[in-house]
């Protein structure tokens, strides 16, 4: 069967991001790599590993081909309230309704794209 083994989150600045995933989202440092190059975050489902890169991209969001990170909440009203207190900026003012829910993207201080999302329940 064919899975996903490890979500792989190319960064420029590791203090930066292990602040962001850390501080801001609430993730927890598990093991360090190749001298802190290679950062394994403690997560419930595949590995999530943070690699130092030498080049940032630019990423365009929304309308373009792209992987996109989602955090799951129950509540993207308090969720994001919450997060914008820590200093998380997002793409949207507010929640954006889409077919399963509601979602509000954000960019990491590499310029990666996560989506706060809230599912439908039914």
């Amino acid at each position: 069967m064919t899975s996903f083994c490890v979500i792989g989150i190319y960064v420029d600045n590791m203090d930066k991001a292990l602040e962001f995933y850390c501080e801001k989202l609430g993730f927890e440092e598990a093991e360090r790599y190749d001298n802190g190059c290679i950062v394994r975050l403690k997560n419930e489902g595949p590995p999530v590993i943070l690699e130092k890169v030498e080049n940032r991209s630019k990423i365009e969001y929304p309308g373009h081909s792209q992987v996109v990170l989602g955090v799951e909440t129950d509540n993207i009203e308090q969720t994001s309230k919450e997060l914008k207190t820590k200093g998380v900026e997002f793409l949207h003012d507010r929640p954006q309704a889409f077919v399963a829910g509601h979602v509000m993207a954000m960019r990491d201080p590499s310029g990666n794209v996560l989506e706060l999302l809230q599912f439908n329940k039914d």
